[in-house]
């Protein structure tokens, strides 16, 4: 099984790194489903979900643990990466679904279609439950979700939690398979609970420099019934695959860049996973020259697709909006481990984890200085400085 994703680079690498990271993971399951009180219901307006973080060479992505109906009690539930650059569930084994007491009456097959990332999957509709803090399910009713039913051509089968809102859903292709007749939403977006904060635990604890994993606790993600106060929201843009929002200003260190210029609608990918801001530059308004102070570029620059780049580990301060508000944080290298000339922000002319599109990715490290709403009822995202 593999996390997969595409707004960001791997933060395994590795197969022995992958098998390491899974077995802590595995653990860190049992630990949360033996360890919590069996509350026998989560509450009606609030609920936490534990998120755990797995941490190499300054990147790291989020895991959740989902339980399909009829597991048993002694099985740890499935790990899956919390991914907001997708905006649909992958589940890696349609097989050990159906053969689950009753599948066939809790979950029906509605076709086939190939999931993101390449499995061929059936396309299902049945209850997800979340793992919570206190130990109780939460359940996504009548979730539509891809179970893998196959390798893809990489002979793996790939797990991945999309978290991604956008509007319409049919501005991706995975979210309307062909013929099928039905739409394929982001999990969250069935819950009865329709506003998600993703909040992360402190840049020290989540972020690991060296390459050996490390799997921590300590994140959440909590679904609310009423709107959180605090945060700044704005519309997602519509008729984007990715969550986005406009972005407006890059600042580094002190001087306030000419990106993004004359840049034809430049967007913002919301990405709550990976490492640094990652942004093309198609009219070298930055990428031109180092920006002190200069740090090694990724080796994943060298793959022939990005081009130009240059890295920089000064502090930054990014500016978002829409068509109405804006705002502005600042991503503070002070705030985060020592990174050994790990990067705060890689500008390239031309950037792969852009997919093409007009702007910057604001990456993990915005996740650690903010927490982020996902409102599913509204269609829009919002941050609230940590």
């Amino acid at each position: 099984m593999i996390f997969d994703h595409s707004l960001h680079p791997s933060v395994l690498d590795q197969p022995e790194h992958q098998a390491e990271a899974l077995a802590a993971l595995s653990e860190h399951a049992a630990q949360l489903t033996s360890a919590a009180p069996k509350a026998a219901a989560v509450a009606a307006n609030q609920v936490q979900i534990p998120l755990t973080t797995v941490s190499s060479l300054g990147n790291f992505d989020a895991t959740i643990f989902i339980r399909f109906r009829g597991m048993p009690s002694a099985a740890n539930p499935v790990p899956l990466m919390v991914d907001s650059g997708n905006t649909v569930l992958i589940v890696p084994s349609w097989e050990s679904i159906a053969a689950l007491p009753n599948a066939a009456a809790t979950y029906q097959v509605l076709g086939q279609a190939q999931a993101p990332f390449g499995c061929p999957a059936n396309v299902v509709r049945g209850p997800i439950d979340l793992v919570t803090s206190t130990g109780a399910p939460f359940t996504l009713a009548n979730c539509v979700f891809y179970a893998c039913t196959a390798n893809n051509s990489d002979g793996k089968r790939t797990a991945n939690f999309g978290a991604g809102n956008i509007s319409p859903w049919s501005a991706s292709g995975w979210n309307t398979p062909q013929n099928l007749g039905v739409t394929v939403r982001s999990p969250l977006a069935y819950s009865s609970l329709p506003y998600a904060v993703i909040d992360y635990a402190a840049a020290t604890t989540v972020v690991n420099p060296s390459q050996a994993p490390t799997v921590a606790g300590g994140s959440s993600l909590t679904l609310y019934a009423t709107r959180p106060t605090g945060f700044r929201m704005f519309d997602i843009l519509r008729n984007r695959f990715i969550m986005s929002v406009k972005a407006r200003s890059l600042t580094i260190g002190t001087t306030k860049t000419a990106w993004p210029g004359a840049l034809p609608s430049p967007i913002a990918m919301v990405d709550t996973g990976g490492g640094p801001v990652l942004l093309s530059d198609p009219n070298q308004a930055i990428s031109t020259t180092p920006w002190p102070p200069a740090a090694q570029n990724p080796d994943w620059t060298n793959d022939g697709q990005s081009i130009a780049c240059e890295s920089t580990a000064a502090a930054l301060t990014v500016e978002l909006g829409d068509s109405e508000v804006s705002y502005s944080y600042r991503i503070d290298p002070a705030r985060l481990p020592p990174l050994d000339n790990r990067p705060t922000l890689v500008m390239c002319r031309q950037n792969e984890f852009l997919r093409g599109m007009n702007g910057m990715n604001i990456g993990g490290i915005s996740a650690l200085m903010n927490s982020i709403l996902i409102d599913y009822a509204n269609t829009q995202v919002g941050f609230k400085p940590k």
